[in-house]
């Protein structure tokens, strides 16, 4: 059960699960109707690439914390399954731009260039060129927490938008400023986890002169200065969000719950917590909130 646990949080399966379910959130709350199959899939098998990807290649780091040791334990096992899944998602993709070519050509410069930003955000982010001479956007510590929640609200909330509209060439039901609140919701949301997250290297990062928040500023001053700021910045977008659709107190509440679960990690933060309780409980929070919209929007009535 430990070697499952393990293969399944480290080999970013979560992750990926995480990213469909927040793209099928967004389907629901922005009332349009699921994309095809092989959307997710590519979804799915992007998001473990991805993640997987940064890990392999920082395999040989001084970093002995327990993931780490996972994927240097695992590394030729992990290799053989990130080859397979790059075809995977290389097929999916080649039948989605296959079976809709005609509507792809008649999209917007702003919809391709929609498509075409976040992935090249996200590359950047990681893996920038020596040719170019430029930093990777992670080793700026101040900017790359919110470059991944930008990054993360693109692909779950701009994606499940932009290919449902060339599935079925329609106009959507919802307004561009109802899209533009969920955007900027999920965008606040995962800029907060990833600071969480940049908490806990807190060390780390403090030994490779990353200068994160939580070393520029300090763990309590990040969660009294930048934290706790930009949740109650959060929650105020989600009730802006929650009054432009009209949801009813029930559906309100229930997707309120992550922000409460994420307040209460944030009242009980702690030092020392293992790399395995931060993938466990804070990205858990991100399918908390996939879950709780797609309750709110199946299960109860506006």
């Amino acid at each position: 059960m430990n070697k499952f646990i393990r293969a399944f949080f480290y080999g970013n399966i979560f992750l990926g699960i995480c990213a469909v379910a927040l793209c099928i959130e967004t389907n629901l709350l922005t009332n349009i109707s699921l994309n095809i199959f092989p959307f997710y899939l590519l979804i799915f098998f992007c998001t473990c690439i991805y993640y997987t990807m940064i890990y392999v290649r920082s395999v040989g780091a001084k970093n002995y914390n327990d993931r780490t040791l996972w994927y240097r334990k695992n590394l030729i096992a992990i290799k053989t399954t990130l080859k397979y899944s790059i075809v995977l998602a290389f097929i999916f993709l080649s039948f989605l731009v296959w079976k809709n070519l005609h509507t792809f050509l008649l999209l917007s410069p702003l919809q391709f260039l929609l498509i075409l930003a976040f992935p090249l955000i996200a590359g950047w982010y990681t893996f920038a060129p020596r040719l170019f001479r430029i930093r990777k956007i992670r080793q700026i510590g101040w900017i790359k927490p919110f470059v991944v929640g930008l990054t993360w609200a693109g692909w779950v909330t701009i994606y499940p938008v932009i290919i449902w509209n060339v599935q079925r060439s329609l106009l959507p039901t919802f307004t561009l400023f109802s899209l533009l609140l969920l955007w900027l919701e999920n965008f606040l949301f995962f800029s907060v986890n990833a600071i969480i997250f940049d908490i806990k290297d807190y060390r780390t990062d403090s030994r490779h002169h990353l200068n994160t928040y939580p070393v520029l500023l300090g763990i309590r001053n990040t969660f009294r200065f930048i934290v706790i700021p930009v949740t109650i910045l959060n929650l105020v977008v989600f009730f802006l969000f929650q009054w432009q659709e009209n949801f009813s107190l029930v559906q309100t509440f229930i997707q309120l719950i992550p922000y409460l679960l994420l307040i209460l990690i944030i009242v009980k933060y702690r030092q020392g917590r293992s790399v395995l309780y931060y993938l466990v409980a804070v990205d858990g929070l991100v399918f908390a909130k996939a879950l709780c919209g797609i309750t709110s929007i199946l299960f109860f009535k506006k």
